[in-house]
């Protein structure tokens, strides 16, 4: 329902009474007016064809037809008279002037008509007596009657006279009405015309512009208004004043700490520099000086001389490189690309890299795939193991086993890295994953690493979101194990009743009569994705805004809701509280974006939601389709 102003509805307090009270009197006047109109035009009519009939007595009873005649004529030269007719006491016509249409219908009637064009009266003839009586004197005697007269009036001129008075009348009215309107606005503008300043003053006090202030006005209860409201703002101004007195003082504080941030991280980062350029070139130097040095060494003794330099050159290249490593994951720099790949491909090339270093210390190596699809980014992924597998052949002795299990693990897979080492303590097992930290190489013995390997597996699992456990015990080696989401194909899905035959043979799934919303401003990828979930069995509904969305959300909730996370009006976040609001039971959510800038991808997990990069899988959609419903089951 539309809201009217405070001008209108004064207006409509002003004109609905004026209007009701014109209406009802210009009614009144105008219906006692017509009527007296009518009346009018009846009496004068009535006296005329009396004088008439009374002038005419001699004429008929005399049967003189030319002077009936002639007062027939005069009669017919009187306004409005429209046909007069003169009949004997037996009908028969004797004069008669006018309209001969009307009083000849007239005459067959033989009876008065009164009707919306003429007015017909009939009077009759008397012929009179007179006898004379010595007491009383004169007196008339009884009558009989000569004949008729007979005489219509037209109604025309009436009926203009009433359209006339009705146009002036409807113009008063609009004049009245007019000047009703103007006294309205004049009075109602001495109301609504302060109220409207102190509306727009309002707006600009709500804009943060305190300095505004509200004037006088004639209405004593909008000034005692106008004066709260200025107390208030001056309040509000010194309080801002002493706030932003405070944010000042914060925010160069702040400044001051950022500055020093900055300028500690612009150390680190030139000293990182330095370290990628200024000591990469003269260690790759320095290989190459000591290989040419060791095609010119004879003895046996300078050649292992020359084998101690280059294994200290190699562990000073490890070094560098793990320490540039752990730099760029404190500093973000790093953004995993997560996709899809089979885990067995991986685990047989690091079969067959650790294979030989395993059988050059007379370990023996096993690896155990399985054949499954993950989701990871496998470069990070893979750098995870090859830390834990070089751990492991490190610090296991001669003889020992290390050996590389896989296996499913609900809805991931399990990777374990197993030896059978010294082990370690409980009491020690989260100290490990700290910076230079080797609990079995007090010496710093550069043969069993730097101490920096389990730091990068940490930060690097983090960063992944895979969780990475440690299960070990002194003299009993250890097991390191990481989990990483798993692709469910179709068997696995029949297996766990994800997707179960029906009698004739068709796929059917737990996910039939889900109600799923799916959102994305290209057509395209909306039609792909609704005929999707159709053919899982959901119930689909498709839009392509966040406008488009608000009316749907007015009437009806989901169980899932798909959305590409840029929209032409908004984005995917906006779109969740919007739903949120109007669902009493918050639907589970997956955005799709094309965009695989690490800001989207924060923004998206701090707010508790899923985010998948295009082009996403039909079963890599499922897989996540699974996951975010139990997760909201649960």
């Amino acid at each position: 329902m539309r809201k009217q102003g405070i001008e209108n509805q004064a207006l409509m307090v002003a004109l609905i009474p004026v209007l009701i009270f014109s209406v009802l009197l210009e009614g009144y006047y105008i219906y006692t007016r017509i009527g007296e109109m009518d009346r009018a035009l009846f009496d004068r009519a009535k006296l005329i064809v009396r004088q008439l009939a009374s002038s005419s007595e001699y004429a008929v009873f005399s049967g003189n037809l030319s002077l009936l005649q002639q007062q027939v004529d005069v009669a017919l030269s009187q306004p409005d008279v429209n046909a007069v007719v003169v009949l004997d006491a037996s009908g028969n016509y004797l004069a008669g002037s006018g309209n001969s249409n009307d009083y000849n219908a007239i005459i067959k009637r033989n009876e008065g008509v009164d009707n919306h064009r003429i007015l017909s009266l009939q009077q009759p003839i008397i012929a009179t007596q007179i006898q004379l009586d010595d007491s009383l004197g004169v007196e008339k005697s009884m009558s009989k009657p000569l004949g008729s007269v007979i005489l219509v009036m037209s109604k025309g001129r009436l009926k203009y006279e009433k359209s006339q008075m009705l146009m002036l009348n409807i113009l008063l009215t609009i004049l009245v009405m007019g000047f009703a309107v103007f006294v309205a606005l004049r009075v109602s503008r001495r109301i609504t015309l302060p109220i409207m300043g102190i509306r727009t003053a309002v707006k600009q006090i709500g804009a943060g512009h305190l300095d505004t202030r509200i004037g006088e006005t004639r209405v004593q209860e909008l000034n005692e208004l106008a004066q709260g409201i200025n107390e208030m703002v001056q309040q509000l101004d010194i309080q801002r004043e002493t706030f932003q007195q405070r944010i000042d003082e914060a925010t160069k504080e702040m400044r001051e700490k950022k500055e020093e941030a900055e300028r500690a991280n612009f150390e680190k980062t030139r000293f990182l520099a330095a370290a990628s350029h200024d000591l990469r070139q003269p260690m790759h130097a320095m290989g190459l000086f000591m290989g040419e040095l060791s095609n010119r060494i004879d003895t046996p003794e300078q050649r292992k001389i020359v084998e101690k330099v280059e294994e200290s050159v190699e562990a000073m290249s490890g070094l560098l490189d793990s320490l540039l490593d752990i730099s760029k994951l404190d500093a973000g720099v790093i953004v995993p690309q997560e996709q899809e790949f089979a885990i067995d491909v991986l685990l047989h090339r690091l079969a067959q890299d650790f294979s030989s270093i395993a059988l050059k210390r007379s370990i023996t190596f096993r690896v155990h795939p399985i054949e499954a699809t993950v989701v990871s980014d496998p470069i990070l992924l893979e750098r995870i193991l090859i830390n834990l597998i070089s751990n492991a052949i490190r610090y296991v002795e001669q003889d020992g086993i290390v050996m590389v299990a896989c296996r499913k693990s609900g809805e991931h897979i399990r990777i374990e890295v197993r030896d059978n080492g010294p082990g370690i303590p409980l009491e020690e097992q989260q100290n490990i994953f700290k910076e230079f930290v080797q609990l079995t190489n007090k010496a710093r013995d550069r043969s069993k690493g730097l101490g920096l390997g389990l730091a990068i597996v940490n930060r690097l699992s983090k960063l992944l979101g895979h969780s990475v456990t440690l299960r070990s015990a002194p003299q009993r080696g250890s097991t390191f194990a990481i989990e990483v989401p798993r692709v469910p194909n179709v068997h696995e899905l029949l297996a766990e009743g994800s997707i179960v035959r029906t009698a004739s043979g068709a796929l059917s799934n737990e996910y039939a009569g889900l109600n799923v919303l799916v959102v994305d401003d290209d057509e395209l990828v909306r039609k792909s994705t609704s005929g999707l979930f159709a053919s899982w069995g959901c119930k689909i509904q498709v839009a392509g805004s966040l406008a488009e969305v608000r009316k749907l959300a007015t009437d009806a909730c989901f169980d899932l809701v798909v959305c590409d996370y840029r929209l032409p009006d908004g984005n995917g976040l906006e779109l969740a509280n919007c739903i949120d609001t109007h669902c009493e039971i918050k639907p589970a959510f997956i955005l799709i974006s094309g965009d695989t800038s690490p800001e989207v991808l924060q923004v998206v997990v701090a707010k508790g939601h899923h985010l998948l990069h295009k082009p996403v899988r039909p079963a890599k959609l499922r897989s996540m389709l699974s996951f975010v419903l139990k997760k909201k089951a649960g």
